[in-house]
């Protein structure tokens, strides 16, 4: 099988798969807000944003994963590539032992800092101590899902992923409705866990049958190549920290619990953005490890470019409808009373969508080529501008500057990250930005503003509950997607190469192709 033809059945399934993920919180998100408040699901989203701090304190080594183990696999050097794995795994089974220990001996010092309710707080302590070993689990045994993401055998996790999620969304349901609280969503997540961590072991094994787990495969020099890697990457990780809960934790010191919920809402919907594109990105990594092992630079070159011209015409549309009916969205998905979290979708909306286009592409490929140092660079000044900034807006402007300050950080940060990235591929930076960017973007303005007059003209008569919105973004959105394409095709930003690839993904979807042919294609062939 060739590599592309690997990139795009890892894909299929890996979109499949994140889109089960994709619907199961967008259902139960509002089901648990109902039925366990706003104060508990706050207090929920706090516990995971401090295990997600521990996480950030083991100097990254886990990002240098997949780069070791597919340099070690493609030039064949079985004895180096038991040393990474084993040497990965046993450092995260001492730093989880030691977080994990110390989280439950100072779980109230550590839940203090944050305005819990005193009647809440024996609560609050127990689901720590829960959230702290679904900690240790999926930190643990992380190591193990790399090897499966290096040996482009990601559909096989994928598939494995699609009935875990399954079986947990199911059981949530029916627990939620049953009057159970929170302790029970955290039973589950650790449950499904503990399943998770059984099936990874099983197909790494599978796909790789002489992997051996045993301390004699320690090794201190595989231990400094990945930790001199981490360590560089360690500021990134601070940063994607502090876009997704330094806001939240200075929301529950500063202000209330209720805050903190309503302004996760708001951070969760404009995620959704990435949701789709991002599902593209996860074999970019092993490819670019690959090609970078076989030294072919040209192949690399144009993968950067194909990167950003591919994820772009597939996140700026996402992002404008996202920002244009923010209001509709939040209503369709959490019902009436979430306005407020419908500004903070559409201003972090914004500053994830200019983010996305321009520091995705370059962080996807550069590190995995052995240089982590911009996106260090980046994560930087995201960090510092971050910190810095939220801080006082959030003192000054609440729940609002929360989302003015992570935006602003971001906007700064990917604009650095760009420009290092073109150049480092040898590209002008004004060309890429024509080449890749201006015609999506026009494409989805001139695309929503069609959608946006008739939907202004006729809301009033048909958007009057959440299922009318419902069936309302499910048509618009069709009608929007068909238009962009259209228009795409007319500005000529897919060569015949980009077509031919689009059907060959969509080679089982007959309805898929067929699409893509008519849309993107001009009556007289499109080749550029």
């Amino acid at each position: 099988m060739s590599l592309t033809d690997k990139v795009i059945k890892n894909t299929k399934y890996h979109l499949i798969s994140q889109g089960i993920s994709f619907l199961s919180p967008l259902i139960l998100t509002p089901v648990i807000i109902s039925r366990i408040g706003t104060v508990d699901f706050g207090i929920y989203v706090l516990l995971l944003g401090f295990i997600g701090t521990f996480g950030l304190l083991d100097a990254s080594i886990s990002s240098s994963f997949v780069k070791f183990i597919s340099d070690h696999y493609n030039r064949k050097e079985s004895q180096e590539l038991l040393k990474v794995i084993n040497t990965g795994f046993f450092f995260y089974l001492i730093f989880s032992l030691l977080i994990t220990g110390t989280g439950y001996l100072f779980s109230e010092k550590i839940l203090s800092v944050i305005n819990i309710p005193v009647s809440s707080m024996d609560l609050a302590v127990s689901a720590f101590h829960i959230a702290l070993g679904i900690f240790f689990l999926s930190t643990t045994f992380n190591i193990f899902n790399s090897v499966i993401i290096s040996l482009q055998k990601a559909y096989i996790g994928a598939i494995a992923s699609m009935i875990v999620t399954a079986l947990q969304f199911v059981t949530l349901l029916v627990l939620m409705f049953k009057g159970y609280g929170l302790m029970s969503i955290l039973l589950v997540n650790l449950l499904v866990s503990i399943l998770s961590v059984i099936i990874t072991l099983f197909i790494a094994k599978r796909i790789l049958p002489e992997l051996k787990v045993h301390p004699r495969y320690l090794d201190i020099s595989s231990f400094r190549k990945m930790g001199k890697f981490g360590l560089q990457m360690q500021v990134s990780r601070l940063a994607t920290f502090a876009s997704e809960k330094y806001d939240e934790f200075l929301l529950g010191a500063f202000t209330n619990l209720t805050n903190v919920t309503l302004y996760n809402i708001g951070n969760k919907g404009a995620s959704y953005g990435k949701l789709v594109p991002i599902q593209f990105t996860s074999q970019i990594a092993p490819v670019a490890a690959e090609l970078n092992a076989g030294e072919e630079k040209e192949k690399l070159n144009r993968l950067f470019e194909n990167t950003t011209k591919f994820l772009n015409s597939i996140s700026i549309p996402i992002f404008v409808f996202l920002f244009v009916f923010a209001e509709l969205f939040i209503f369709a998905w959490m019902g009436s009373g979430y306005g407020i979290s419908s500004l903070i979708l559409r201003i972090l909306a914004a500053g994830y969508m200019v983010n996305f286009m321009f520091s995705v592409p370059g962080n996807l490929i550069i590190p995995n080529l052995g240089i982590p140092k911009y996106q260090m660079h980046e994560g930087l000044i995201y960090l510092s501008v971050n910190i810095v900034l939220s801080y006082f807006l959030i003192i000054t402007y609440g729940i609002t500057g929360a989302a003015i300050g992570n935006s602003i950080s971001a906007i700064i940060a990917a604009v650095y990250i760009f420009k290092t990235s073109s150049k480092f591929f040898g590209f002008g930076v004004l060309d890429v930005t024509i080449r890749t960017l201006l015609k999506p973007i026009l494409a989805a303005a001139a695309g929503i503003t069609l959608i946006y007059i008739f939907y202004s003209s006729l809301s009033a008569y048909f958007v009057n509950n959440r299922v009318s919105s419902i069936i309302t973004i499910i048509c618009t959105s069709v009608v929007y997607v068909i238009l962009y394409l259209t228009i795409l095709g007319k500005l000529k930003y897919f060569n015949e190469e980009d077509i031919i690839l689009f059907e060959k993904a969509g080679g089982k979807l007959p309805f898929v192709s067929s699409l893509v042919r008519l849309l993107l294609r001009s009556k007289n062939g499109n080749r550029t």
